[in-house]
């Protein structure tokens, strides 16, 4: 495979309202006072889900998911090296065999996955100087920015070298707030610890949480936007785990309701863009319509 080259600019954009019900009551993680886990909850007592907890989430997912979508090239490269690893530690293990050959490329030798002038373009983009690229001090560091540049996951939910493309925003939920007593468990022996009752504030069961997502989409029917369709289809028939203390059964949610409005931007010319300053004003899709757009499909 040559060069992977990417569109010029995004094909379209979307919001997302998807509409969960948790199963059991949730703890989302506040300040720790005493022998209390308190909620997240703002000023005025209502619980807070941050747009980071829901990002978290769903990139979560997408690690899960990305190692069933069919992938080649310098994506399944990406995955196969970088992407389902925090530690950079392992990062630089994963890719001590490739080092020289990207050497190589960079010099300008001939490669079926890589070519020359495209590994210099994209890592000027990524803000490498010429010097830099002709005499790397961190050869291994380079090629791990390299290849995120091309991970599916990065390209959604951000990574190193890319902003996300797709973002969430905080839910508020208003609910009853209840405390709930809990043990202090003793790891090496699986016994209970003795003087060690605590409290953990939670939401009541069955409360609504409505999440709204946005996003562009490079080009529908690409690695990015088949793996967001899996993940929201995911979403979709299993639920999601929100918050803490899930080994007690906290933080289940089904998704009761989900609708998108998608902005497809060529057309939204002809409007002066009149959708995209008011994407509401398009007729929503269901999920199902929506992942099968995802894909390219008609």
């Amino acid at each position: 495979m040559s060069s992977h080259m990417e569109p010029v600019g995004f094909e379209a954009k979307f919001v997302g309202v998807l509409e969960f019900e948790s199963e059991g009551p949730l703890h989302i993680g506040g300040d720790r006072w005493g022998n209390v886990l308190y909620l997240l909850r703002l000023p005025d007592g209502r619980v807070l889900i941050p747009a980071t907890t829901w990002k978290g989430i769903f990139r979560n997912l997408a690690k899960k998911l990305v190692p069933s979508l069919p992938l080649s090239g310098i994506e399944k490269l990406a995955i196969e090296r970088v992407s389902l690893t925090e530690s950079l530690t392992h990062k630089r293990e994963k890719v001590r065999d490739l080092l020289d050959v990207f050497k190589q490329v960079l010099k300008g030798q001939l490669n079926p996955l890589l070519d020359s002038a495209e590994v210099r373009r994209v890592l000027a983009k990524i803000g490498y100087e010429e010097e830099e690229l002709e005499n790397p001090e961190d050869l291994a560091g380079m090629l791990i920015r390299y290849l995120e540049y091309y991970c599916p996951i990065g390209r959604l939910f951000g990574n190193s070298v890319r902003a996300a493309t797709v973002r969430f925003f905080d839910t508020i939920i208003n609910t009853t707030i209840m405390r709930r007593p809990g043990i202090g468990i003793n790891r090496s022996t699986g016994g209970v610890m003795e003087d060690l009752l605590y409290f953990i504030e939670s939401t009541a069961p069955n409360v609504k949480i409505k999440l709204v997502m946005i996003g562009e989409i490079w080009r529908r029917g690409d690695s990015p936007s088949r793996l967001l369709a899996s993940i929201l289809e995911t979403v979709k028939t299993l639920g999601i785990n929100v918050g803490g203390r899930k080994s007690v059964g906290y933080g289940l949610c089904t998704l009761k309701n989900s609708y998108f409005h998608v902005i497809e931007l060529s057309k939204d010319r002809d409007k002066f863009g009149e959708l995209l300053a008011n994407p509401l004003k398009t007729d929503p899709l269901s999920l199902e319509a929506f992942t099968s757009w995802l894909r390219g499909q008609p």
